[in-house]
C-alpha cells in the first residue's frame, strides 16, 4: 500500500504478506531480480502479491525472482523460517501450532505451565505467472509447511492456478475472505473466522473499478455426529460459495458472502438416503482508517456449515442425530463473529489485536453429548518488530475460553515469541 510503510515492511519479512496490494514507484521492492530485467522488480512484487493468497499468516513473496525474456515469465522460490517459544498456562492446549479454544482439555495435576519451542510453521512457496500484464496470464502458487499435525513432516497448505479470472486447486474457500483476517503469530488465528482448506474452483469478475464478484464450487465434504440410526455415505454435490465485494483506497472493502451446502446421509430406519441443504452468510471487510490504524470484521451465521469455520473443524458439528424422529439428523446452528485491528506505531514496529467468539446450537430435538463443544472465545495481541527486509521477530498474548453443551468450562492462556527470517 502507498501509504502504511510499516505494513509494507512487514509483508516484505513475510509476516503480514496480505496487507500489500500495490507497490509505489518511488519505494524500493521488496523484490531482488538476480536473473534477467532487473528494472521489472517492482512489477514482479506486484504480480507476486495479486497470485498469491489474501490471508496474512500466508507469506507469498519471494524475496529474489528470476525475470524471463521480454518479462514474459516470473518466477520466484522463497522459504520462510519461523522460530516459536511457546509457554502455556491454565487448563492445557494439546498444539503447540495452532491455539484453538475447542481443543482445551483439563489440566493434568502435576503438569502446570509448559514449555515448548518449535519451527513447526516455517515454510517453503513457489509463486510463478507466466505472460504477466496480459489477458492470457497464468499464475501458480505452492505453499508447503513442515509441520503435519505438531510432528515435523510436510504438508500442503496451497497449490492453485489461475487463468483469466479462473481459479482451481487446493486452498481457501471463496467462502472466506482471508484479508479480513487480523495478523496472529498463532498459526490458527480466530477461531471464529471462516476459513477451510480443500479443492475448490471458481471464478472472479470485476464488474467495475470497486466492483467484483465470485463464484465457485468446494469438493464435497461432511462432518456429522452420527448415532446408532444414522451413518455417513460418500459425498456427491458440491458446496457452492460466493460473494460481491466492494473495494475502495488499498485493501478497503466490505464484501457479502454466502454458500449453499447439500449433505448426504443415510437413514438407518427408512434405509434411504437424505440430503438437508446447509447455507450460510458471512458479512466482512477491511477499514483503513488512516495510515496508523487498520480494522477488520467478520460475522458469520448459518445452518449446516459448522466445518467450515475453524474452531469447528472435525467436531462433527454439521448435523446431530434427531431425537424427535429416528434415522433423521437435524443440521448444527453456527454463529462466528471476529473484530480486530492494527496500529502502525512507527515503521518498524505494529500492533495487532483481536477478539473473535464461536457459537454453535443443536437446535429443538437434537441429540449431541454434554462434552461437546457449545462456545468458545479467542483474544490475542501481538507486538511485531521489523529489523530489515528479511528478519522480523514478534511476542503474542492469546487467551482461549472453552464451554460445553453440559455448562463446563475451560481456560487457558499462551505467551509466544517468534523469529521469522524469509528470503
Amino acid at each position: 500500500m502507498k501509504t502504511i510503510n510499516v505494513l509494507k515492511i512487514l509483508a516484505v519479512a513475510g509476516m503480514i504478506p496480505g496487507f500489500m496490494a500495490a507497490q509505489s514507484a518511488a519505494d524500493e521492492p521488496a523484490v531482488t531480480v538476480i536473473v534477467g530485467d532487473p528494472a521489472a522488480a517492482e512489477d514482479v512484487e506486484i504480480e507476486f502479491m495479486e497470485n498469491a493468497p489474501a490471508k496474512k499468516r500466508d507469506n507469498g513473496l519471494p524475496r529474489f525472482a528470476i525475470v524471463g525474456k521480454d518479462r514474459k515469465f516470473y518466477l520466484g522460490i522463497g522459504a520462510q523460517f519461523q522460530g516459536e517459544g511457546v509457554v502455556d498456562f491454565g487448563d492445557e492446549m494439546p498444539s503447540a501450532v495452532d491455539f484453538v479454544p475447542s481443543s482445551i482439555v483439563p489440566s493434568t495435576p502435576g503438569n502446570g505451565a509448559s514449555l515448548r519451542f518449535s519451527a513447526l510453521t516455517s515454510s517453503i512457496y513457489i509463486n510463478a505467472v507466466a505472460l504477466p500484464g496480459t489477458k492470457d496470464r497464468v499464475g501458480l502458487f505452492f505453499k508447503g509447511k513442515i509441520h503435519n499435525g505438531d510432528a515435523y513432516g510436510f504438508s500442503v497448505s496451497h497449490f492453485y492456478v489461475t487463468y483469466r479470472g479462473f481459479m482451481a486447486g487446493y486452498t481457501s474457500s471463496f467462502f472466506a475472505d482471508g484479508a479480513a483476517m487480523p495478523y496472529t503469530i498463532d498459526n490458527q488465528g480466530p477461531n471464529g473466522s471462516a476459513d477451510v482448506t480443500l479443492f475448490t474452483a471458481g471464478y472472479t469478475h470485476d464488474f467495475t473499478s470497486h466492483l467484483s464478484g465470485a463464484i465457485g464450487i468446494d469438493a464435497p465434504s461432511i462432518d456429522m455426529t452420527t448415532g446408532s440410526e444414522t451413518a455417513t455415505v460418500s459425498q456427491r454435490s458440491p458446496a457452492i460459495p460466493l460473494y460481491l465485494q466492494y473495494g475502495w483506497g488499498g485493501d478497503s472493502h466490505v464484501r457479502l458472502s454466502g454458500i449453499v451446502r447439500p449433505l448426504q446421509y443415510r437413514d438407518l430406519v427408512a434405509q434411504k438416503n437424505r440430503t438437508p441443504v446447509g447455507w450460510g452468510v458471512q458479512l466482512s471487510g477491511v477499514a483503513e482508517v488512516s495510515p496508523l490504524l487498520t480494522l477488520y470484521y467478520d460475522a458469520t451465521y448459518g445452518r449446516g456449515i459448522a466445518n467450515y469455520l475453524q474452531d469447528n473443524t472435525g467436531l462433527g458439528l454439521d448435523m446431530t442425530p434427531s431425537l424427535e424422529t429416528p434415522g433423521k439428523s437435524k443440521l448444527m446452528e453456527s454463529l462466528g463473529l471476529t473484530g480486530g485491528l492494527t496500529l502502525n506505531l512507527s515503521p518498524k514496529v505494529a500492533v495487532n489485536a483481536v477478539y473473535s467468539h464461536l457459537t454453535n446450537w443443536t437446535g429443538k430435538g437434537a441429540s449431541l453429548s454434554g462434552e461437546q463443544y457449545r462456545y468458545g472465545d479467542y483474544v490475542a495481541a501481538n507486538v511485531i518488530y521489523t529489523l530489515n527486509k528479511i528478519v522480523a521477530m514478534g511476542i503474542e498474548y492469546d487467551y482461549g475460553h472453552r464451554k460445553a453443551f453440559d455448562s463446563s468450562s475451560l481456560h487457558t492462556s499462551r505467551i509466544q515469541a517468534q523469529l521469522a527470517v524469509t528470503f
